[in-house]
């Protein structure tokens, strides 16, 4: 969230938009996930909100930044680390959940959407792995390695997640449930005008 808002401030949206989507999160919980993974935001100069009143903080100065130039503005929940919903990065991410819908309340033109509900409805009733991605050198072989959806699928099941290639980077099932839910927002929003 940090890192988000400052290349707002530094690149500043020049030109008004209809539509903005704003979906933060999992990279703010995902720097606690292991050492490697705080080490290597470090390295990239992407620093993470510390705690819920630095996410608070940096959030609402982002929607305001975002509302200064979009007509409208979706808020959209952190999906998943882990497809455990009940693991402690998870329930981390629940608790953001509640920030932002809170925090987009007060705004006329904001809209929430929440893509964690659905995922979780998705997940409902199913054998759920406990793969979480912590090795950052599996990840990026994994983004170099993967080129098209069936391998990134077939690894997926071979780690028995149902949406995730690797717990919080999208297989095609939750590539599709994303896509559907932006374009079912994206139309909705389009008849409002």
């Amino acid at each position: 969230m940090v890192s988000l808002y400052r290349r707002f401030v530094r690149k500043r949206l020049v030109h008004p938009v209809d539509i903005a989507f704003l979906w933060v999160g999992v990279n703010d919980v995902f720097a606690k996930v292991t050492f490697a993974h705080s080490i290597l935001k470090r390295l990239v100069r992407q620093p993470w909100a510390k705690d819920h009143d630095e996410f608070r903080d940096y959030y609402t100065r982002t929607l305001d930044l975002l509302c200064q130039k979009a007509t409208n503005v979706v808020t959209v929940s952190p999906l998943l680390i882990g497809e455990d919903l009940e693991n402690r990065w998870n329930q981390e991410l629940a608790k953001l959940c509640k920030i932002i819908a809170a925090l987009s309340e007060p705004y006329g033109n904001v809209h929430y959407l929440d893509l964690r509900e659905r995922f979780a409805e998705e997940l409902a009733g199913k054998a759920i792995s406990d793969y979480i991605p912590e090795s950052n050198i599996r990840i990026a072989r994994d983004m170099l390695s993967l080129r098209t959806p069936a391998q990134i699928d077939a690894v997926a099941r071979d780690r028995g997640l149902h949406l995730t290639l690797d717990g919080a980077h999208l297989n095609y099932a939750g590539a599709k449930i994303v896509a559907e839910a932006f374009l079912g927002t994206i139309n909705n929003l389009s008849h409002r005008t």
